[in-house]
């Protein structure tokens, strides 16, 4: 069934669903690379920066549904009480 959605899917669709996985098996492999060699030249200030740098990206570029609902959800906290 799934591969006869894939079949019916357009090309953008097509192409994230076939590089998506392999995409981000090389940016973690570029984390992790990155990481090690500040980590092991002792620049910690670097690699926590860094390490927090990649998180925000990977969640902005990997799932960014979940930042357009953490957005609306803040919004509607916020300004609940001007809403009503």
């Amino acid at each position: 069934m799934a591969h006869m959605m894939l079949l019916a899917a357009g090309p953008g669709e097509k192409l994230q669903e076939t590089l998506g996985a392999e995409i981000g098996s090389l940016f973690f492999l570029a984390v992790i690379f990155i990481s090690l060699t500040l980590f092991w030249k002792r620049a910690f200030t670097a690699f926590i920066g860094f390490a927090l740098f990649a998180m925000l990206v990977s969640v902005f570029i990997f799932q960014p549904e979940l930042i357009s609902s953490l957005g609306s959800d803040g919004f509607r906290w916020l300004f609940e009480a001007y809403l009503e």
